[in-house]
């Protein structure tokens, strides 16, 4: 199952892609912590495309593909946005980087802690929740006018 979605920068799809989720078939045999960190990636993901998107205005949609891939047993979410913001692209692949190079529950509780300590005002929490609570591996790929974020894990049950 896959299917793709453009959308104006509007928090109201939010709800959108968890009905979408909780109606997709392939999932239907999955188990409900699955089913929850998959929700909880694909709203993550969005919710960040939203705050970070370029598209004020609405001039260029986010783009959010969801995708499971029966093949390799394993379920991808992919989202991509504008962004031509070379501070934010920066925080992001360094985001990712420290993510994908450490253990996820520790670098959530130090996030956590440098937070309340020092509140940033761009928390990055929801990507730290993708790596610790949801258990996604997170790849990127930047390019000059937008991000795109990738999300990756195997599906339950499968061997």
């Amino acid at each position: 199952m896959s299917f793709h979605l453009t959308i104006e920068p509007e928090w109201n799809i939010i709800s959108k892609i968890r009905q979408a989720i909780e109606k997709a078939e392939e999932l239907s045999g999955q188990n409900r912590d699955f089913m929850e960190a998959t929700r909880l990636t694909a709203i993550e993901l969005v919710e960040n495309a939203l705050k970070y998107s370029d598209a004020g205005g609405g001039d260029r949609p986010v783009s959010f593909d969801f995708e499971l891939n029966n093949q390799n047993d394993h379920i991808t979410i992919t989202v991509t946005n504008p962004c031509t913001d070379q501070k934010r692209k920066q925080v992001l692949d360094e985001t990712v980087a420290e993510i994908n190079g450490g253990d996820p529950f520790s670098l959530y509780v130090q996030r956590l802690e440098a937070l309340k300590d020092n509140p940033d005002g761009h928390s990055r929490m929801g990507l730290y929740r993708i790596a610790y609570e949801a258990e996604f591996k997170l790849s990127l790929q930047i390019k000059p006018a937008e991000v795109r974020i990738q999300a990756v894990r195997k599906l339950e049950g499968v061997s």
